[in-house]
């Protein structure tokens, strides 16, 4: 059985993408430290005025608030409307826009609390189109024995709660992960090494990850197989 543990972030890039169409179940790392300012709440898109950030808002908490209790703040403005409008403004003009246009508009008309909430239905909807069935599991909703600093056991022992053996993870987890602790534990791991494919893209010259939007509404049907295009694996 083989997963893959990513963080639930905000419109990601079509990377995030690969990597969950390459396993049996994505296990959604939400019981983790929120991050402010990071891709848990923020992520790119191609304007007409060039790349734009979407950021949104969130609730003050303390220091150690895990993502599956960050809250969407709306105490100024509903950000969830204006991010809208901008993307409507950005890809109207695509190919494949008014193909997927109901599906997301229904998306942010609606007041999340949670900004996992959000992040999930957005990842689910984008699987949904790209005929990802990969199964998801929830981090909070499996019992895990916490071993403090030991990044390498904790993830494994995700693995094993699941049923897993095999882990596929991104190449900046290379960098503090131990192979050979999840050898010894009988856990294979292999990390992501993705050569970012070009495709039809508006507005100017090609430019590499935007939010997974981007290629859903310029290249449809496609759009799966381009990203499995870039696919690149390395022990």
């Amino acid at each position: 059985m083989k997963c893959a543990i990513l963080q639930p972030t905000y419109l990601p890039w079509i990377g995030y993408f690969e990597m969950i169409s390459s396993v049996d179940i994505f296990i959604v790392f939400d019981h983790v430290q929120f991050v402010k300012q990071s891709w848990h709440q923020r992520n790119r898109i191609k304007t007409p005025n060039g790349v734009t950030m979407l950021s949104l808002p969130v609730k003050n908490e303390k220091f150690n608030t895990k993502i599956c209790d960050i809250k969407i703040s709306y105490d100024n403005s509903n950000q969830l409307e204006k991010h809208w409008r901008v993307i409507e403004q950005s890809y109207k003009k695509s190919k494949y826009f008014k193909d997927y246009e109901i599906i997301f508009k229904e998306i942010y008309s609606q007041k999340h609390i949670f900004l996992e909430e959000l992040n999930v239905k957005i990842i689910s909807a984008i699987c949904t189109i790209l005929e990802i069935e990969t199964k998801f599991i929830y981090s909070k909703d499996i019992y895990i024995e916490d071993y403090g600093m030991d990044k390498n056991l904790d993830l494994i022992n995700l693995c094993k709660s699941v049923g897993a053996d095999f882990i596929y993870d991104a190449k900046g987890a290379e960098t503090f992960l131990n192979k050979e602790i999840f050898t010894s534990h009988g856990v294979e791991i292999k990390f992501q090494e993705y050569e970012h494919p070009i495709y039809e893209q508006l507005w100017g010259d090609f430019v590499p990850y935007m939010s997974a939007l981007d290629i859903l509404f310029n290249e449809g049907p496609n759009s799966m197989g381009i990203i499995k295009s870039g696919r690149k694996i390395i022990g």
